[in-house]
């Protein structure tokens, strides 16, 4: 393959994934709807962590069995705490930025039902994820900068 070629196709890719990435760091920032569906077998606790902004919202419905169900603000402040429940239905609208907890601690014989959605980012994972998208990109197109200079 000609030195101009390899030139040409590293210089795309590095730029390719360096717009993959920044776009991923942008889309990784905007919330979207995630299901908090799913059930809690007996003597079990299930905690849900959705990262919100301010404004976005949560709303989560709880029956079945015997639970508690505490909800735990971005400072780990407690905002609602329920005991010994049989049906819970709850809607959050958050104040701040920031993760929110859910904690629901089946106490009763049989499992539980959840069933609710909220608005969630993506975790700092992804964040990295999408970074190192773009350092490869830089990496890349050097390497397809340093093919043209030999």
């Amino acid at each position: 393959m000609s030195r101009e070629k390899t030139f040409f196709i590293l210089i795309i890719s590095g730029i390719v994934f360096v717009i993959i990435g920044t776009l991923s760091i942008y889309d990784s920032n905007i919330p979207r709807a995630a299901s908090l569906d799913g059930s809690v077998k007996t003597n079990a606790t299930d905690i849900l962590t959705p990262i919100m902004n301010p404004g976005s919202k949560a709303n989560i419905a709880i029956n079945g069995s015997r639970f508690d169900f505490a909800v735990y603000g971005t400072d780990k402040e407690l905002i609602l705490s329920v005991k010994n429940m049989t049906y819970f239905n709850y809607d959050l609208v958050a104040n701040k930025s920031g993760e929110f907890r859910f904690e629901i601690k089946n106490i009763g014989t049989s499992s539980l039902n959840i069933i609710g959605s909220a608005e969630t980012k993506a975790s700092p994972v992804a964040l990295g994820a999408a970074m190192m998208l773009i350092i490869t990109g830089i990496i890349v197109a050097g390497l397809g900068i340093k093919s043209k200079i030999r």
